[in-house]
Parts: C-alpha cells; structure tokens; sequence
C-alpha cells in the first residue's frame, strides 16, 4: 500500500504541476525499446521493476500492464542496469549492479524503499563494470558482485569488499553468479570462458566445464532450490544441466535449434523448478521437464530477462531488445506487448502534421525492425508503427517532411525519398532518388510540387510529378550538404556544408559563399524567423541579418555542436535550439537576440530533434526517453 500510495503522489507532483522555474515535461512514446534486466517484488507480487541501457528503471504495479519510470531513480545516464536482485531477508531492499557504455567503470546502487529512492554503495578500490550480482538465500549479508577483475564479496551487506579471485587469471569477466540456497560458501561463476565453483567463498576454485564446447561465454547459472546438486547454465553455445554440482555437463538440444543456441538468460519458474525458460536471440523457450524438451514460445526476438508472477505462473514478462515488454496471462501460449508507460526509444527524426494538430510523426532508430515510422493520433498518447514498404530503411529515416495540400509524408533516407500515406499508402520510394544518402529535404514552392534536396552528392531538385532530379551543382564545393533551407518569398535556397553556408537566388543555378563570421565547421541546420537567418554549426548557434552576407555568434549559447532549431508557429520571436553535446534546450523570446538555458530537471536524455505542432505545442525526440511534451516555465513562456 505503501509503494502504490507513493506512485500516486509521484504522478501528482510530475505530471500535474509545474516546479518553480523547470519545464513541464510529459513522456509522450513511443512505448517500447530496449529492456536489459527484470525483477518481481519478494512480497508483492504483482509490483515487477525493469532496468534499461541508460540507467533508468522503471516499475509496474500491475504485472506489466502499466509502467512508470522512478523519478530521479539512479540519477545516472549511460550506465546498463543489467541485473535488479532483491534482499531475500528484506524484501524492501533492491540492487541495481550497473556497467557504463563509454567506459570499464560500474556502480552498485542500493534502495531500501522498494525503489523510491538509491544511493551509490561504495565498492573501494573495486569500481570496475559490474556485470552480476548475487546475494546468499543463507546468509544474506553474503553479497557477490562478478567485475571485470574477477568476482567481489561482501559479508557485512556492502560494507566492506574483497576479491576472492586473486591469483586466477580465467577468472577474468565474472558474467553470471549463483549461491547455492542452503551453502553461502558454496559459489558458482560463469565468466567470458565457461565457469567455475568454490566450495568456502574463494579460498579454492575448480574448473567446471567438461561436457561444455570450450571458450562458451556463460551468460547465466541457476541452482535449483529443491536439489542444489541439479545446475542450469546458459551460454553463447546453447544450454547444460549438471546434475552433480558443475562436475559434469550435458548440452540440451530436444527443441532448442541451432540457431538459438545463444541463450542470454535463463530463468526457473518459481512455483516449480522442473520448468525453466530460456532467452535467446532467436526468441523464448520453455522446458517443462527440467530441460529434456523444449517449445518454442516466442517469435524471433532477442531476448535479456524473464520473470515470472511468484503466485501466478500464468504470467510471464520478457525483455527484450528493440520490442520492449511482451507478456503472456495463459502460461506462454500467446504473448502481448506491454510497454505503456515504458519509453527507451532513440528519436532520429520528428513533426507533426501542418493540418491536425494531435497527429505526430517520428521515427526511432536502433530498433531494428520494432524502430522505423511511427506516427499518434492522439496527440502522443498511443503509437502505431507503419513500416510497409520501407525494407531497409527502416531504422534511417533522418527527416520527416508533411505535405500541408495532401495527406502524403516524405522521409528523408539512406536510399533516397520515400512517399506514402500512414496506416493507408504503403511507403514507396522515389526511384531517382534511391541511389542518394538524403540528409534534409523541403518544398521547393508553395505548391509543394517538388523538393530541394541535401544529399551526399551535393544539392538536387526532385520534381514530384515526373519524379526526375537535377543536380544543382556548386561550383566551389562538390561535396556532402548536410542542411537545406528555403525562403519562398525571397525565392532563396540556403544550403549547409562542411565549409559554411552557400545561396542561391535563382532556384539554385549560381550560388553565392556566406563565410564571413562564420567558423570553419560543418552546418548541420539552417532557419529562419523574420528576416533573422540562423546556423546552427558544430562550433555554436549564428546569426545573420542579411541575407547571410555576415554572421554573429548568438549570446547565451556556448560553442557547442547545435543540431536542431525550430521557431514557434504561433510566436515568431519564440525559437528553441538544442545540441548534441550537453543535450541542453536552449529558449529566446526576442527573435535571437539572447539566449537561455530551460532547465528540464530530472528529464536528461539528450536531445536530438525539435518540432511543433500546428497549435504550438513543443516536441522534443531524445535519444534514449523518446519524445517528450514540454511546456516552458512561466517565466520563459511570458518571454522575460
């Protein structure tokens, strides 16, 4: 009652006001996207917890049917949070063992309020990757972390730490970790090559992998509680069982292809040890005679952890990469998606639609088939995928471009301009096109009758009716062009290169160079409010007041790779930039004059694109929180 009281009182203070001088910043999809570890209340059992790949956690009060994401949670980016375990002997206490992307450091993160709130718990001189935990169902001061040096322990809960594999090279890249139930000195470890075992906490380490194919990278062990003898191992060779402790063991294959034999994760039901489901990358199995047989239960999807409800082993949750949660309510026979409320979606592209004002599009990289074109009708509520016709541009759509005079959408990708109608035109590409990387694209008049183009080739002009292209050739730069702008009143194209700013007044027959002002960097995007021109480059945000003959550096916005600038429909002088670097949403209210940061508080995800809606709203894609709704603080909303 406690936890689902809390959560009551969160959404309240996030959702439902607005703190003193920070955004309102509402998650808005699409739902889905990468799940690295999960974990099930000891005595709530319908309370599930997910970790992701860039520290973030995420609870469920119904099994899965609804998520929200713990807010600071770790107050940590870019940090995997491969495995949540809780205390055995205090069900209110949650492990986090995490690793970090960009580098060999990891952390153990500690709550002893079912989540709400963690603190760092120091490791000493141990602050290398953490890659398991394990905690003695015994003795459960007896707490195990597997690093990148081998495997640590502690014996007075995360107190003091000591290595007990010093001396033992091979066991190097401890990944996997178990107790065995009624012996906390008994110890099981399965490193980046097969694994290992003690039987009094590290004093001595045995071998145990014959009957293993050599150099298997063992990704999870498990003992059964009911007969400590009987081990289940998975590795990047496929699944064993011993049956006497690790001394011997057998490789299962009765229903376990070949192709899935990279199993990541393994998991014993726990009303009945005799059941044991595997996570591979070919999708789910499950074996319901301790591993003599086994069914398929799952499409092909990679899969990182099961759980399954302790008082109800009908419910099964799985996580995955790119698809998120899928869960089962009939014991495996059917699986659903059950990501509303979980966002972990890299944004690479972002509008809405000139004419609904509720009806968004985006598109989601890394996802592999799962990522692509989605687009909401309801303003960001729920998401739809429509792929159709896409093929392997799925994951590539760097611009999405809305047709205000017919319901096409153009995108903008690796093999060209594609052109359909969401949910009722398949995508089809534009066949002149599909040999250019097309980087930025926009209508080349009013009557959206043909594109301006920036490719790796240069500039084209693709006209929409006979769907052929001209290559707009500038003669002083034959290379990539990263951004394009038009101004259909002045008939002027703008175009953005790795060596400044090129115009044209005469629909791209003669060009001019803008340099003056300007840093020797590549532009990544081009705008435009009243007569003000900007250019956003990898040095900083600029500004020209004439027609980009000079340019000035824009006050308030430090040299920093700007990636997006987007000018408010409905308020010409309001205009939102964001970088790649800091990830920072930068806010002027005089047309570009001054410049200054909008805290958006524990919402940190980078930013990697920016849009409006019809009605004005802002629309922020992210790269690991997918797209957020924000309204700026008062004062920066009243233009102070």
């Amino acid at each position: 009652m406690q936890v689902v009281v809390w959560f009551i009182c969160f959404i309240t203070v996030v959702f439902g006001s607005q703190l003193q001088g920070q955004a309102l910043v509402t998650p808005l999809g699409p739902f889905g996207g990468d799940v690295r570890s999960l974990a099930v209340h000891p005595e709530k059992p319908d309370l599930f917890f997910l970790g992701t790949s860039d520290g973030q956690i995420y609870v469920s009060e119904n099994s899965g049917g609804h998520w929200n994401k713990l807010i600071p949670g770790l107050n940590r980016r870019h940090v995997v949070v491969d495995n949540l375990a809780f205390d055995p002997s205090d069900p209110r206490t949650l492990y986090a063992a995490t690793w970090e992307l960009q580098s060999a450091r990891g952390w153990l993160f500690r709550s002893r309020n079912s989540g709400q709130s963690w603190e760092d718990v120091p490791l000493g001189r141990f602050g290398s990757a953490i890659r398991a935990i394990a905690i003695a169902p015994s003795d459960p001061r007896t707490i195990a972390l597997g690093i990148s040096e081998g495997v640590i322990v502690s014996r007075d809960e995360g107190r003091s730490w000591d290595r007990i594999t010093r001396g033992y090279r091979s066991l190097y890249n401890a990944e996997s970790l178990a107790f065995d139930p009624i012996d906390a000195e008994t110890l099981y470890v399965g490193t980046w090559r097969l694994g290992w075992k003690t039987t009094n906490l590290g004093k001595k380490w045995n071998a145990i992998h014959e009957g293993m194919i050599f150099d298997s990278d063992m990704f999870s062990v498990l003992v059964n509680p009911d007969d400590p003898q009987v081990l289940f191992a998975s590795a990047c060779t496929g699944v064993y069982r011993s049956d006497n402790g690790g001394l011997k063991w057998t490789k299962l294959k009765n229903g376990l292809p070949t192709e899935a034999r990279r199993t990541r994760t393994l998991h014993l039901d726990p009303s009945d040890p005799n059941t044991i489901y595997a996570g591979t990358t070919m999708g789910l199995f499950v074996s319901h005679n301790g591993g003599t047989s086994w069914q398929k239960l799952t499409l092909d999807v990679v899969i990182n952890s099961v759980a399954v409800h302790p008082e109800n082993s009908q419910i099964i949750l799985v996580g995955t990469d790119d698809a998120g949660i899928l869960k089962s309510s009939d014991g495996g026979s059917t699986f659903q998606a059950a990501n509303q409320g979980f966002v972990h979606r890299q944004v690479a592209a972002l509008s809405s639609d000139p004419n609904r004002e509720d009806l968004y599009y985006s598109s989601v990289n890394s996802d592999g088939e799962y990522g692509g074109f989605f687009y909401s009708r309801d303003g960001g509520r729920s998401w739809s995928t429509y792929n159709e016709g896409l093929e392997e541009s799925v994951g590539s759509i760097g611009d999405i471009l809305p047709s205000k005079r017919s319901r096409k959408v153009y995108l903008a990708t690796p093999r060209g301009v594609h052109f359909g109608t969401p949910s009722q035109q398949p995508w089809r590409t534009i066949k002149a096109t599909a040999q250019l990387m097309v980087h930025d694209m926009t209508f080349a008049d009013t009557r959206e009758s043909a594109l301006f183009l920036a490719t790796s080739e240069g500039v084209f002009h693709l006209d929409l009716t006979t769907e052929t292209t001209t290559h707009l050739i500038i003669p002083d730069y034959p290379d990539e062009v990263h951004a394009i702008f038009y101004d259909p009143l002045n008939n002027q194209i703008f175009v953005g290169t790795d060596q400044g700013v090129f115009r044209s007044s005469d629909g791209g027959r003669a060009w001019q160079k803008k340099l003056s002002g300007l840093p020797g960097s590549p532009v990544n995007v081009l705008g435009k409010s009243g007569t003000r021109l900007f250019s956003g480059t990898r040095k900083g945000l600029f500004v020209s007041d004439n027609d980009g003959n000079q340019w000035s550096r824009s006050k308030g916005i430090h040299p920093i790779d700007i990636v997006d600038i987007q000018v408010n429909p409905q308020a010409e002088n309001q205009i939102f930039a964001t970088d790649s670097v800091e990830g920072q949403l930068f806010y002027t209210a005089n047309g570009g004059d001054t410049w200054e940061v909008i805290p958006l508080g524990t919402y940190s995800s980078r930013i990697a694109a920016l849009s409006f809606s019809s009605s004005g709203r802002l629309l922020v894609g992210t790269n690991s929180d997918g797209i957020y709704g924000i309204v700026p603080p008062t004062e920066f909303a009243n233009g102070r």
